[in-house]
């Protein structure tokens, strides 16, 4: 069975299956790129502003109660999973997501509709624009459905991380005693414990989560309740602004907050390109920490393999028994991916605006959210797989310290840095000891020498 919708371009024949209306069919027709759509976070984000908008404009005496129980009952049930598969717009779509932000409106009507006893299409009861949308725009709509799916993601995000810093906590403890070669351009430098190298990496996650913390901070102010410029301009009701951001508040959870310039936070997307560079700056540590790891267990004859990983997958189709670091390699791939997508993101929150609005929110929207999604599933795949069950080979640890020269750099301040340059060259060249040539000046005693060694070692 087909109904017939109408716009000011003319009819469209639409599947009465369907809860979308005549302007998601446009857009479906005209935007068939990715066949990516939106995820659940963005249709329960997008959903809940509309909720809030609805109880928003009942409590200003702008919609009926009737009305508003009809489209806050279609909400609720799209919001616990129902019809998420009439969200049908590619993610890929006309500027300022006016397509994704139409297709909520028509399945919210369409819903509302049938809940109050009525056919799809009866929009002169529950109309898309005019009920659905009433005291909204695309311009504010689609940025705080934005905001509101960004902080979920982030939020989630810095769950994984927390677990992360803990788990490299306990390895760093774990590992303290571990005393192997430092390394400085990949060559001997002086020791340090396998247990430092893993504090390091907590300390430097705990940065990025504070920078994490920052970037969310910005995105709790809401752009809702600013319409088409900014202005506000079809917001009669009452303390409507106030109103719609307390509702949302009490949806979500999370305690967002009414903005101070809605101009201004209408034409700068500047606040997501923060938490854009916040979950880069993340990727660029992961990426070199996952390299770290794979250095580090390389081997395990011909190279470092100071540490042993988990083996979670035979690593070769013809060398038998190779176990490869496969899972820092899917790490290196995700943050490779997340470091390009902040490029996308830098063009778009540049290049696409134009006076009022930035047209490119789509593209942000797309990038961000994809690169929050798969950080967060890399983390845990990170955590679980490979760091957890990472372990010191202590042995091969012990030997290559036994053959490091970095801890000659102990000797400096006792007989001096050309000294210990002539001693070290001479060891490499004629296979004497480092501690035998360092007796040898006569400058100290084996004594000495031993608890130099010693104080050097890093507890």
């Amino acid at each position: 069975m087909k109904r017939i919708e109408r716009d000011v371009l003319g009819e469209v024949e639409i599947d009465d299956s369907c809860y979308y209306g005549v302007n998601t069919a446009r857009a479906v027709d005209n935007f068939r790129i990715s066949g990516l759509r939106a995820d659940a976070d963005h249709i329960i984000s997008m959903v809940t502003i509309k909720e809030a908008a609805a109880i928003a404009n009942w409590k200003g005496g702008r919609l009926s109660e009737d009305r508003k129980d009809a489209i806050v009952k279609a909400c609720e049930r799209i919001r616990a999973g129902e019809l998420h598969d009439q969200f049908v717009i590619d993610v890929y779509q006309a500027g300022a997501g006016t397509s994704f932000n139409m297709n909520a409106n028509e399945v919210i009507a369409n819903l509302a509709l049938t809940i109050a006893g009525r056919k799809k299409g009866e929009y002169e009861y529950i109309h898309p624009n005019d009920h659905v949308n009433m005291s909204q725009s695309t311009n504010d709509a689609f940025p705080t459905m934005m905001r509101i799916t960004a902080v979920k993601k982030a939020h989630r995000l810095r769950d994984e991380v927390e677990m992360l810093i803990d788990s490299f906590k306990k390895k760093a403890q774990e590992f303290k005693d571990v005393v192997k070669p430092g390394r400085t351009h990949l060559q001997d430098a002086a020791p340090v414990t396998l247990g430092l190298e893993f504090s390091a990496w907590a300390y430097t996650m705990e940065k990025n989560m504070r920078e994490l913390d920052s970037a969310i901070d910005y995105l709790m102010e809401l752009n809702i309740g600013g319409t088409a410029v900014g202005t506000g301009i079809n917001t009669s009701p009452p303390n409507y602004k106030h109103n719609v951001v307390a509702e949302i508040s009490r949806i979500t959870g999370y305690n967002f907050r009414e903005s101070d310039n809605l101009p201004g936070i209408m034409e700068f997307m500047t606040d997501f390109s923060r938490l854009m560079n916040a979950v880069t700056n993340m990727a660029l540590d992961i990426n070199k920490i996952s390299n770290d790891i794979r250095l580090l267990y390389s081997g395990p004859g011909a190279g470092l393999h100071e540490i042993t990983i988990p083996a979670v997958q035979q690593g070769s189709s013809i060398m038998p028994g190779k176990v490869n670091p496969s899972i820092a390699e899917a790490m290196n791939m995700i943050c490779h991916s997340v470091i390009g997508a902040q490029q996308a993101v830098n063009f778009s929150v540049q290049a696409g605006g134009q006076l009022e609005l930035n047209v490119m929110m789509p593209n942000i929207d797309y990038e961000l959210s994809r690169s929050l999604d798969i950080m967060r599933n890399g983390l845990r795949m990170f955590r679980t797989k490979l760091i957890d069950g990472i372990q010191a080979n202590r042995e091969a640890c012990k030997e290559h310290l036994s053959k490091s020269f970095g801890s000659a750099a102990l000797l400096n301040p006792y007989l001096g840095y050309d000294s210990v340059a002539k001693i070290v060259m001479e060891s490499l060249h004629t296979g004497k000891s480092i501690k035998e040539l360092a007796l040898a000046t006569g400058k100290i005693t084996e004594k000495q020498f031993d608890e130099i060694m010693s104080s050097g070692i890093p507890k």
